[in-house]
């Protein structure tokens, strides 16, 4: 077995997922390594009682807090990681929020990039992820270089959690 890898990404969620995507066709030999299994397909993985109320999926580990009380972190440990539990909400930042802000705990610089440098890898993103929504529905909303990629996704069902 050759054990030779170009990148090793440790992780499957966002980042690592994301970054497996992008390289999948470059040709490098990409390795992903992930503590955990996948996530069984079972009813429960709908049901947002036992997903976060009853933490059917989070790991039983027990971890110390800075006093040295134990707790039960809210972390999941499967290909696709916290991810996979995030709620499905991809929302870009406002242009302000690259700015300084003035808050009540004091000020946070302005960030290095502007929203412009970033807007295109939210479009990027947006069509990767399969982003469904309309442009303009928020009147807060940034401006962009294209519509969102797939429409809203119409159904006669309400949605509970």
């Amino acid at each position: 077995m050759n054990n030779h890898y170009d990148v090793i990404i440790i992780g499957t969620g966002a980042g690592g997922g994301t970054l497996a995507y992008k390289l999948a066709g470059s040709g490098k030999r990409i390795l992903l390594l992930e503590r955990g299994d996948f996530l069984p397909r079972e009813k429960e993985n709908w049901d947002a009682t036992a997903v976060f109320a009853q933490n059917k999926y989070t790991t039983m580990e027990r971890w110390y807090d800075r006093k040295g009380n134990l707790f039960q972190p809210g972390q999941h440990y499967y290909v696709g990681g916290n991810t996979k539990f995030f709620g499905a909400v991809l929302f870009r930042m406002r242009r302000e929020d690259f700015g300084e802000i003035k808050h009540h705990g004091g000020i946070s610089p302005a960030w290095p990039l502007t929203y412009d440098d970033i807007e295109p890898y939210y479009t990027e993103a947006e069509k990767v992820y399969h982003v469904r929504g309309i442009r303009g529905e928020d009147p807060t909303e940034p401006s962009a270089q294209r519509p969102i990629p797939i429409p809203l996704l119409v159904t006669n069902r309400a949605f509970r959690c």
